[in-house]
């Protein structure tokens, strides 16, 4: 690219310092511009004087390019080649952010069994429709985990409404030998995807004493160092800079602090460079920052003092598959759905169960999969569309949505006409016909091929428009 390379930071990252200080520094400056009270103005006024009372030697260009909208504006078309190198940089960065994302869901998070896949690939599908854009930051991992029972922070913006700290499970010959047992049989179930969730969830990471040891197990079963995201980071600042060296150093990835005050922000900066913190993305959970990131959902919810995001949808929750509590010995299994008065917490939980040894959790796992996830099109089980989306005939075939903001379509062919969609979604709407159901009227009414029917309603099926059978009778 004209003289001026772009390089890996994350995956397969360069050790060219200066590369990665101009992008760390840039990154700070972004940073600075959305979390420090009155930077932006302080930069727009006097922006090197500014950029260099922080420690920051990027230009100050870059910053405008990336940070101010008008300026974006400005330089929107001109060619990659004539802007400065630390914009170049800083959006290769991001974009390999966004392409790790996008290849978790689509890629490493997918189940190796068959039924759990299906599963799963509904609830993402499912969650296009109910989330809108929203969905694009659930990764819907299939296995995460909890180290205690509970939390210490409470934090008061909360989105899963985590309890107070109950009980930390210690790294011991017992609990290790669970835990291992645990994460090799997750393995040989459900494959490599269960490595890529995290060891948190409503719960706070470094309240265990002994997380490191309970990591250093899981990368030597899948090769993976979990995702850190802690509210807690200046807690113990040189336990959590020794953690992030020694992860990062055997496997890069991005991991996240919660700030949650302007104090915390500042000690963060005082206690790490902008390189040691190029995969950490810091989080703006704090009412002064210019830009926090409160979601509507969980304590928030009921918090007049927080700025969260209108209307519903909003939900912090990225599992669809398990969550399994090491401390309590539980098996939870949920997926996002949008935060409201049945779902405070922007999850839906189908199921729970507790375990007292290894083998009990091999039969809780195994029986939540079989009962309730399936590979099979259900040709003779009663389909029943979601009463959260609503549908409408389009000149194409059909339109889905669960609000007006965000519509999917089916789209017929010369094969499958969009008469044919509509005719089988009058059928659906209905209620209470089976696949075989709705094929056979459709045959006798106009003489559709029942393959036909069975193709649209098995895409429908995987689109997620149908209850679950779990779900029949709570909605």
């Amino acid at each position: 690219m004209s003289g001026l390379e772009i390089k890996n930071v994350i995956e397969s990252p360069t050790d060219d310092a200066e590369y990665l200080r101009e992008v760390a520094e840039a990154k700070r400056a972004l940073e600075l511009w959305t979390m420090e009270p009155g930077f932006r103005e302080a930069f727009l006024s006097a922006p090197e004087e500014t950029l260099s009372a922080h420690g920051l030697s990027v230009d100050a260009l870059s910053v405008k390019i990336l940070a101010d909208h008008d300026t974006a504006v400005k330089y929107q078309k001109t060619p990659p080649e004539e802007l400065p190198s630390a914009v170049r940089r800083y959006r290769a960065f991001i974009q390999e952010k966004v392409t790790g994302r996008e290849r978790m869901t689509k890629e490493y998070c997918v189940p190796k069994h068959a039924a759990f896949r299906a599963w799963r690939s509904r609830q993402i599908n499912r969650c296009w429709a109910e989330l809108g854009l929203r969905n694009r930051s659930l990764v819907h991992v299939p296995m995460t985990f909890e180290l205690d029972l509970g939390c210490s922070v409470g934090c008061p913006f909360c989105g899963v409404m985590a309890g107070r700290l109950q009980k930390v499970c210690p790294h011991d010959e017992e609990n290790a030998a669970l835990w291992k047992g645990v994460l090799s049989f997750v393995k040989e179930t459900i494959g490599d995807a269960a490595g890529h969730g995290t060891c948190y969830y409503a719960t706070e990471p470094l309240d265990n004493p002994d997380y490191e040891k309970f990591t250093d197990d899981f990368f030597e079963v899948f090769g993976v160092v979990p995702q850190l995201t802690t509210a807690a980071s200046m807690r113990k600042p040189e336990r959590t800079r020794a953690y992030l060296f020694d992860a990062l150093k055997k496997y890069r990835w991005i991991h996240r602090f919660s700030v949650l005050s302007l104090d915390v922000l500042h000690k963060i900066y005082e206690t790490f460079t902008p390189e040691e913190l190029l995969c950490v993305e810091l989080l703006p959970q704090f009412t002064e920052a210019p830009q926090n990131m409160f979601a509507n959902a969980g304590r928030a919810r009921e918090n007049d003092a927080l700025r969260v995001d209108d209307g519903d949808g909003s939900t912090i929750s990225c599992v669809s598959g398990f969550i399994v509590n090491i401390a309590e010995r539980s098996v939870r299994l949920i997926t996002p759905c949008g935060a409201d008065e049945a779902h405070p917490t922007g999850e839906y939980l189908v199921a729970k169960e507790f375990f007292s040894d290894l083998d009990g959790f091999k039969r809780v796992l195994v029986s939540f999969i079989d009962r309730y996830m399936s590979a099979d099109f259900p040709k003779d089980r009663p389909l029943l569309l979601r009463p959260t989306i609503s549908f409408d005939k389009t000149a194409e075939g059909i339109a889905f949505c669960h609000t007006d903001k965000f519509r999917l379509k089916f789209q017929g062919t010369d094969e499958l006409s969009p008469s044919l969609y509509q005719d089988v979604l009058e059928k659906l709407q209905e209620g209470g016909k089976t696949a075989y159901d709705v094929a056979e009227e459709l045959m006798e009414e106009s003489g559709a091929f029942p393959a036909n029917v069975f193709f649209i309603l098995e895409k429908f099926e995987s689109a997620g428009l149908f209850l679950e059978p779990y779900e029949i009778g709570k909605c």
